[in-house]
């Protein structure tokens, strides 16, 4: 399996369940995937993050993209968090 498939397949795992709670891109992606997979489910509790990881091999290239793109975003924010902001210089510690 190709290192691109693999990146897929790893976000569909660990699908982000607060995006799929807000909507956004990722719940408009993947809603038919959520209905047909998941739509005998209570939502809460994780239950359909619980359930599109089960059936990740099913989802829908849309879904397993939009979910790859929301991964990444959420990573450059956690990056960018720590970083300082603009006009900031940062000091190594001793100098």
């Amino acid at each position: 399996m190709n290192l691109p498939k693999m990146f897929v397949l790893a976000a569909a795992i660990v699908a982000p369940a607060a995006a799929l709670a807000q909507g956004g891109p990722v719940r408009a992606a993947c809603q038919g995937d959520i209905q047909t997979l998941c739509g005998s489910l209570q939502p809460g509790g994780g239950r359909i993050r619980d359930c599109m990881r089960e059936h990740r091999a099913e989802l829908s290239a849309a879904c397993k993209v939009a979910i790859a793109d929301r991964m990444l975003e959420r990573k450059a924010q956690r990056a960018n968090e720590g970083a300082p902001g603009p006009g900031i210089t940062t000091v190594p510690p001793g100098k």
